[in-house]
């Protein structure tokens, strides 16, 4: 394997790794957004249609996943 496939192959995993870890983090935060605030997240969304609860978690989504893309590319 030469050198070049190994860098290859260090990017893709670090990739995949710093991916899951963000969903993982994405799951948690929600998680403790419903638990501090007492908020039923499917209740939220789907019966009362909160549109800011909807915002706020597409937010949190954007803020994980720039953190992720700034960590990769450094």
């Amino acid at each position: 394997m030469s050198i070049l496939d190994q860098l290859r192959l260090d990017a893709f995993l670090s990739t995949i790794v710093y991916s899951v870890l963000g969903i993982v983090l994405l799951v948690v935060t929600i998680v403790i957004v419903n638990y501090l605030f007492k908020l039923n997240l499917h209740r939220e969304l789907v019966d009362e249609h909160n549109t800011a609860f909807g915002i706020m978690i597409a937010g949190l989504a954007i803020a994980i996943g720039i953190i992720i893309a700034g960590t990769i590319l450094s």
